[in-house]
């Protein structure tokens, strides 16, 4: 318990590193032939949620644990570390084909931006689908004995408490991130160490929480906006306690300005809603582009299964997917990944997100990394998970 409650206390703060669990076969229950088989990324936290979640709902099953090199499932599928290729030797590893009569797995829906879907069909004798986004809805997905997820469980959400986690996140990496160089400028700068970290996670966590409310895009515009806010109550305290040094006024009401501004930038990245280019996080400018060619689509609705932001609508009289909310897009090639006939033209294979912490895990460049050879696709059209 107490070993428990200390890795919690990391995650609240360090979930930018990894922090893996062996990988292998968990028995959640008491799983039988029938039962359902999971896939997980060996993250500790997500394998300890998903176990946690099951057991408390009476769920029995079994559940793969891949080896992802310690990352959650979004991080490991952005980053090319859970992909086909995991789930196949997890699959070969685990001797799960022994203990089930059936060949029905079951992938988190976050694993879709690397794991190609029909590659692991072309290469496995297993039915693969893609599960609900959330893990608070496995249980109800895995009860209503339906092949794919109702849409409200598909799609991401970020709600106060995770706003809050993500934002003792942001602040203790940030913090990580610019500790040497504020170490060098505090010889020069005496008390420029402190404050400026304190002032880091205090943007970071209200960044996070006040997202919703800020005004502005996201990105720098809504750092800004609480920038401003902060710099009226440092003025107004600075006044009330004392005649203030002018210099000092000034140089810090700057200062803060210019932290509220960087740790803006940076949030989105922490965010499950607002992955970025440059652009977009500095102007607030729509740069990303998402168009479905409708030569090329054969409706199969893979694309909008494993979108978590509900890009795309269904055209029934066309038997053709469109899409119709692109600011909503994340630029997390999910759905690149899996279209069988190559239809969806993009503008981000070559990588989107271009805040800091995006920079330091590396994920975005696994974008560029295609599936194997798509089925014709009158074939996929009939075998559509």
């Amino acid at each position: 318990m107490m070993w428990n409650l200390l890795k919690d206390i990391w995650f609240l703060f360090g979930r930018l590193f990894p922090f893996p669990t062996k990988p292998g076969l968990r028995r959640v229950g008491n799983p039988g032939r029938s039962s359902p088989v999971l896939v997980t990324a060996n993250f500790e936290l997500t394998v300890r949620t998903v176990m946690e979640t099951l057991e408390r709902d009476g769920i029995d099953a079994w559940l793969l644990v891949a080896p992802t090199k310690g990352v959650n499932v979004w991080c490991a599928g952005g980053a090319g570390d859970f992909t086909a290729d995991t789930v196949v030797s997890i699959l070969k590893t685990s001797g799960i084909e022994n203990l089930v009569d059936h060949r029905r797995l079951i992938l988190p829906q976050l694993s879709a931006s690397g794991v190609n879907i029909w590659s692991l069909k072309e290469r496995t004798e297993w039915k693969p689908r893609f599960g609900p986004a959330h893990v608070k809805d496995l249980s109800a997905y895995l009860r209503n004995g339906k092949s794919r997820t109702e849409r409200e469980h598909r799609h991401l959400k970020f709600n106060l408490k995770d706003r809050f986690v993500m934002g003792t996140n942001l602040g203790f990496n940030v913090a990580l991130l610019l500790i040497l160089p504020l170490l060098l400028a505090s010889v020069w700068l005496p008390g420029l160490l402190w404050g400026t970290l304190a002032l880091l996670f205090v943007f970071s966590v209200l960044c996070s929480v006040l997202a919703f409310w800020l005004p502005g895009k996201p990105g720098v515009q809504k750092g800004l906006s609480l920038g401003i806010l902060g710099a009226a109550v440092f003025v107004v305290f600075t006044e009330v306690t004392g005649p203030p040094d002018p210099w000092h006024l000034i140089g810090w009401t700057g200062w803060i300005m210019v932290i509220s501004a960087f740790v803006g930038y940076d949030m989105p990245s922490w965010s499950p809603l607002w992955r970025q280019d440059a652009t977009e996080l500095i102007l607030g400018v729509k740069n990303t582009h998402v168009e479905i060619l409708p030569e090329k689509c054969i409706g199969c609705h893979l694309c909008d299964i494993v979108c978590p932001a509900d890009l795309f609508a269904y055209d029934s009289a066309a038997k053709k997917y469109a899409v119709v909310n692109l600011d909503a897009c994340q630029a997390c090639g999910a759905c690149i990944e899996n279209c069988p006939t190559e239809a969806i033209v993009n503008n981000f294979r070559s990588g989107v997100c271009s805040c800091p912490t995006c920079a330091v895990i590396n994920g975005v460049g696994a974008l560029t990394r295609k599936g194997s050879e798509r089925k014709p696709s009158e074939e996929v059209a009939a075998t559509v998970p």
